[in-house]
């Protein structure tokens, strides 16, 4: 096992600062954690709060208003690109 010499500061210091990074470091990730997960909604979900249909979102989304994720073989939109696309 290494050992490391801190010169300067006590043994008391030392884990006083040690233990403010770790509170910061774990402050952190906790507002990470608190972040709204992302929102995926089916394809039916998309047309009913664009209030358009299937075919419609079909064409959108070849043009490249509305960008898909895939699921498997499941297509989804995310509700963040919907509400910033009928922003436009």
């Amino acid at each position: 096992m290494k050992r490391i010499l801190f010169e300067g500061s006590s043994s008391e210091e030392f884990i006083g600062m040690l233990c403010a990074k770790i509170r910061e470091i774990v402050d952190s990730s906790k507002q990470t954690e608190q972040q709204e997960p992302e929102v995926l909604l089916t394809r039916q979900e998309t047309a009913d709060m664009l209030k358009i249909t299937l075919p419609t979102l079909n064409n959108w989304t070849k043009a490249g208003v509305l960008t898909p994720r895939y699921l498997g073989r499941r297509v989804y939109y995310r509700k963040s690109d919907i509400i910033n696309s009928s922003n436009r």
